[in-house]
């Protein structure tokens, strides 16, 4: 999955993202996006358990274990297909801090930036960060449907 650079996004997960990251500002909101492969599918808030405004994210580890217990009894199978967070000052770009704390570089890594809450996709692995072109879903989905 780290070769991809392209990912779907339905438009109720943006607006949920959206939302979550304007609920909680001035501080920064985070969550995973549940999925499948690059077609992200839900997204999860998480308790940001760093309380300091604007500073950065730390996503509570018992929920994330929590998250992995009930994914593994999905069917169809689901996964934690990457995490998202918020820049309520910011550009939706990755900062010196979100680049050294990412462990996980097969994840897509989503930022909702600034007043207009832009969304923005990465990966962020040692060889740096790279950017994902987010697709609707919905255009995907119309198209399958058409083909039956």
């Amino acid at each position: 999955m780290s070769a991809v650079r392209k990912a779907t996004l339905p438009a109720a997960v943006r607006r949920a993202m959206v939302e979550h990251a304007r609920r909680d500002a001035p501080h920064e909101c985070c969550g995973f996006l549940i999925g499948r492969g690059p077609r992200i599918m839900f997204s999860l808030p998480m308790t940001n358990t760093d309380a300091r405004p604007a500073s950065g994210f730390q996503i509570d580890p018992a929920e994330h274990l929590a998250v992995r217990r009930i994914l593994r009894h999905m069917t169809p199978a689901l996964e934690i297909v990457g995490v998202y967070h918020s820049h309520p000052a910011g550009p939706p770009t990755p900062s010196p801090r979100d680049i050294a704390e990412s462990h996980y570089p097969d994840w897509l890594f989503l930022i909702v930036g600034g007043r207009e809450a832009s969304v923005r996709a990465y990966r962020i692995a040692r060889h740096g960060v790279t950017p994902v072109v987010l697709h609707p879903a919905t255009a995907v989905s119309r198209r399958r449907r058409r083909a039956r």
